[in-house]
């Protein structure tokens, strides 16, 4: 009886911790989607960096 009931516990946390067969995937474009939020964000550093770097080396 215990090894019964443990043997289903222990399926059951298999199941929980089982990681999703690649080919049962949803499959996209491939591409990498970024939120816009996300991204604006990015952008907005890369843009002050570059304004910085402009700053610093007024010869470009």
């Amino acid at each position: 009886m215990i090894r019964a009931a443990l043997a289903r516990l222990w399926h059951r946390i298999r199941e929980a911790v089982a990681v999703a067969d690649p080919d049962e995937r949803i499959e996209g474009s491939g591409e990498v989607y970024l939120d816009p939020a996300y991204n604006g964000r990015y952008e907005g550093e890369r843009e002050l960096q570059r304004l910085s770097n402009a700053e610093e080396d007024p010869e470009e």
